[in-house]
């Protein structure tokens, strides 16, 4: 991928608004993540809790996403998105007044995170495959590039805000912040134009239309897709159960909750890198030699993280490992983005968006569960050799 490529996606003035909108929008949404967990961590102090709200977060996506691809597919994108962020004003309006009236419970966060999954789970789709109708065919690769850039330099700085706003007892400005943010973005999506206009996508059932899809996918973007699944169940659950890390790492000198939010921050550094590294590498390695790369660097650097003592080790380390995981993902997206029929992109990406959102979730729930019996850190050592067969057998498929 050319730098060329890159500066000609952002000279597109309905890409450029786009990014704006979206990286406001992704702050106030991670900023608000960061306190929701501290919150039900500091009020419980428990593996599982984390776990279960990394579930009601993430794991509704696999639910909705059949039906976000196929309402991306048929109807108008930017007024699903325009509605989709008027939607997402409700579960921060929410905890504002609950927090008002000091009724901030356990239950009450599980219920906000699974409102907002739910919402995320249409909302996620919906914003990746309208990238791909705001700049012309031969730019996507770019823009998708950037955007996941902007993504994870939007999701440094919310944790960022997070974790300032948990040591200074502010948790109600972020969630200002966030309705803020969603309206905004809402009435820049209003504005834009898209420079293709995606044909109607077949008018069948909603499993009709998946099945379809699914039995046209080839072998390669199957594998590629299993591997990704695999990454994201065994290695992207350390991101949702930080919080423990970080009352780990932190020792007498620090506050657990300022750390936890830098830990989400060297995630979001880490993998703005990947980003950036993956839109120099496209073009001279490929993307399948990407994806089989950042496997294997994402084994090296969750051994790492595992084995460090001390925040300044964990920072580093983590940074590393969100950097390879992250690149494995937009490595991903991209071969999917420029190698399926715009027709079918929206169901595809929800599929990626199920794996994204769902695997990790997924994997939060088994291995907090299973960290109140045996040390999350053991577990997290066993997925390692399974990730490496997985890299052995995708070596030989792709």
């Amino acid at each position: 991928m050319k730098v060329d490529h890159l500066v000609a996606a952002l000279r597109n003035p309905s890409f450029a608004l786009y990014l704006t909108g979206n990286a406001v929008s992704i702050v106030g949404t991670w900023a608000q993540r960061v306190v929701l967990f501290w919150l039900a961590w500091e009020a419980t102090e428990s593996t599982a809790i984390i776990g279960l709200m990394a579930a009601a977060d993430l794991l509704p996506s696999v639910l909705v996403a059949p039906f976000a691809g196929s309402l991306a597919d048929r109807a108008d994108r930017l007024a699903l998105a325009r509605r989709l962020q008027l939607l997402s004003v409700g579960p921060p309006l929410i905890l504002l007044g609950l927090l008002w009236a000091g009724q901030i419970t356990t239950p009450a966060l599980l219920a906000m995170s699974l409102a907002t999954g739910i919402v995320n789970g249409f909302d996620h789709p919906t914003r990746m495959v309208l990238v791909g109708n705001l700049v012309e065919r031969s730019l996507v690769p770019g823009a998708v590039a950037i955007n996941s850039i902007v993504f994870n330099l939007a999701r440094m700085i919310g944790p960022a805000l997070g974790g300032a706003a948990i040591s200074f007892d502010t948790s109600g400005a972020i969630f200002v912040l966030n309705v803020v943010s969603y309206l905004g973005f809402a009435a820049i999506l209003s504005r834009l134009t898209l420079v293709s206009r995606p044909e109607a996508g077949p008018s069948t059932s909603v499993a009709a239309g998946w099945v379809d899809t699914l039995s046209h996918l080839g072998a390669r973007h199957r594998a590629v897709l299993i591997y990704f699944a695999l990454l994201a169940l065994c290695f992207r659950p350390v991101f949702e159960l930080l919080p423990s890390f970080a009352e780990t790492v932190a020792g007498p000198a620090l506050e657990a909750g300022q750390v936890f939010g830098w830990m989400t921050s060297a995630q979001a550094l880490g993998a703005m890198i990947g980003a950036l590294a993956v839109s120099m590498l496209t073009a001279a390695v490929g993307v399948v030699p990407l994806i089989l790369a950042t496997g294997a660097v994402s084994i090296v650097a969750l051994a790492l993280f595992l084995v460090s003592s001390g925040a300044a080790a964990a920072l580093a380390t983590l940074t590393f490992l969100s950097g390879a995981i992250l690149a494995n993902g937009v490595s991903t997206q991209v071969m999917l983005q420029t190698e399926i029929a715009d027709t079918e992109r929206g169901r595809v990406l929800s599929l990626y968006t199920m794996i994204f959102r769902g695997m990790p979730a997924l994997g939060a729930f088994l291995i907090g569960v299973g960290g109140t019996v045996v040390s999350s850190k053991v577990l997290f050592w066993m997925t390692i050799p399974v990730l490496a067969l997985a890299s052995v057998i995708a070596a030989r498929r792709l």
